[in-house]
């Protein structure tokens, strides 16, 4: 997963982008272990993609905007009310993070399962 920093820049899809990605001081990056992968697939790619009209999921790359963030935010903090994988809390809390970040900056978040 890649927030980013700079109000409209997606490093990610800029292929023109000189900096290698993980130097770039306007993205934040959190690396996904294949586990995390599979729990996400598992409770959060299907209701997220129904809810955002994403396609977030293994072999594709998607942008949640800012508005498509306010509706993850709100489902990750009902999600969060609910017991969840002690893993899964943990990314959870981390695209609760991001999601604040990128409605603030107006912005997104890049997911790349």
């Amino acid at each position: 997963m890649k927030e980013t920093i700079d109000n409209g820049f997606i490093p990610y899809f800029d292929t023109n982008n000189q900096i290698p990605l993980e130097q770039d001081s306007r993205t934040e990056s959190y690396e996904l272990s294949e586990e995390d992968k599979d729990l996400l697939d598992e409770d959060f790619v299907i209701p997220v993609n129904d809810l955002c009209g994403s396609l977030i999921g293994p072999t594709d790359v998607d942008y949640l905007n800012a508005e498509q963030c306010k509706l993850m935010l709100g489902w990750l903090e009902q999600r969060l009310k609910e017991p969840v994988n002690p893993r899964l809390e943990t990314i959870y809390r981390k695209l609760v993070e991001f999601a604040r970040k990128a409605i603030k900056l107006d912005t997104g978040i890049v997911f790349d399962l």
